[in-house]
């Protein structure tokens, strides 16, 4: 018992030194940035690592030179005595680790709150073992129980953020910050895999240019400009389908892919999306825009033959730029 004790105190004050090193280090960057201070920092954290283990090993039984008695086990009536001066400056030194974590973090990022936790649940396990001078398994029992259970919370809401930042930075590396829908890494690499398939069908890439927006950025300012390309691309959502692919190329340039139609039907899509954004932006201003805005679309239509992305890609650049040139607010079809 008493070994186990040893290892328990040593073990609580590892996890208070390390929690008071990071607290220390807690808002100074300059110590991150000097490498003789990150250096001295990594090795004032090996001392609870290295150092207290031998410790707790040399002062329990294993070593009969030098013993540290926690426990006292009394022979005639077969109890142990739990010692209870060094549990009281354990709940000293976890009651004030608790009240300086409050004070110089107050709480702010997802992980010192977890941390306060744990040193609360330590706090509380050590308290329970103030409440009774003679050992005792049923408050061990509890004590461990609050303690493990503690930490089984905090290990799974980490896992759990862990996760959710993965899924964000997944979520980041395909789609585009303003507008939510795909980027331009992942609208060509669907290009890309469609035109690698073993057998490629009917498919229909469209390059989407809103007109005039490089003016009404000028004139209104990004945050209209930021605005104007929401409403844009929510309009051409609502054109497409929802197996459609959407996604923002640069600036004011959006890229379409589809696939499963015909020539007509790439058509009579593309002429929807044009007049929405001519309608929706203009008589009824749904979406509060400072003026009407119109699209220019240029269409490449293939039926598989060709495997060249570069060859659709400028194909539709070339349609975009003869909508364009046409004085805007149009459809131009390419066919390869």
């Amino acid at each position: 018992m008493n070994d186990v004790s040893i290892f328990y105190i040593f073990r609580q004050l590892s996890f208070i030194c390390l929690t008071s090193l990071a607290l220390f280090c807690y808002g100074k960057d300059n110590i991150l940035d000097n490498n003789k201070k990150k250096t001295g920092i990594l090795l004032l954290a090996l001392i609870p690592f290295l150092v207290f283990p031998l410790l707790a090993h040399n002062l329990s039984s294993y070593n009969a030179d030098y013993s540290l008695y926690v426990v006292d086990y009394c022979p005639d009536n077969h109890t142990a005595t739990w010692g209870i001066n060094y549990t009281k400056i354990l709940v000293c030194l976890w009651a004030f680790l608790l009240f300086f974590i409050i004070m110089r973090t107050r709480l702010a990022s997802e992980l010192w709150p977890l941390i306060a936790l744990l040193c609360l649940a330590s706090l509380c396990c050590n308290l329970l073992l103030l409440t009774l001078d003679e050992y005792n398994y049923t408050i061990w029992y509890i004590s461990r129980g609050i303690e493990v259970s503690s930490k089984l919370f905090v290990v799974s809401f980490l896992i759990y953020n862990i996760f959710q930042e993965l899924q964000l930075s997944s979520k980041l590396a395909v789609h585009d910050v303003l507008t939510n829908i795909y980027n331009r890494r992942y609208f060509f690499n669907s290009v890309e895999s469609l035109l690698s398939r073993p057998v490629v069908k009917d498919f229909c890439v469209m390059l989407v240019d809103i007109n005039q927006f490089k003016r009404i950025n000028a004139q209104w300012g990004h945050r209209v400009g930021d605005k104007v390309l929401v409403s844009i691309v929510d309009i051409i959502q609502q054109s497409i389908r929802p197996d459609d692919i959407l996604a923002r190329l640069e600036g004011e340039v959006f890229g379409l892919l589809f696939t499963e139609l015909n020539s007509a039907q790439a058509k009579i899509i593309a002429e929807r999306m044009r007049k929405n954004v001519e309608l929706l932006t203009g008589f009824s201003n749904r979406y509060d825009v400072p003026e009407q805005m119109t699209i220019s679309i240029g269409t490449v239509f293939s039926t598989g033959d060709t495997r060249n992305i570069s060859l659709v890609m400028t194909e539709a650049d070339k349609a975009l730029r003869e909508a364009k040139s046409e004085g805007g607010n149009k459809v131009i079809i390419h066919h390869i």
